[in-house]
């Protein structure tokens, strides 16, 4: 159950938005990687599961800090 005097819904979304910047951003990175013949189509898949795993920590974290939430 949550305590509405620790929901914050503004700073949540924009911490979610932040969010998503930064994995938009560091998915590029990789895709560049890949084009660039730097890193191989496995190692570019497994990059990408490591970033959305870790994604989905942290959304979890954003969810419990804003909306008191577990996370």
């Amino acid at each position: 159950m949550h305590n509405d005097s620790t929901r914050d819904p503004e700073r949540y979304f924009a911490a979610l938005k932040d969010e998503q910047n930064a994995l938009d951003d560091a998915l590029a990175a990789i895709r560049d990687e890949q084009a660039a013949g730097r890193i191989t189509t496995a190692e570019a898949a497994a990059e990408r599961e490591g970033l959305l795993t870790a994604h989905l920590g942290r959304l979890a974290a954003i969810r419990a800090r804003y909306l008191g939430e577990p996370g």
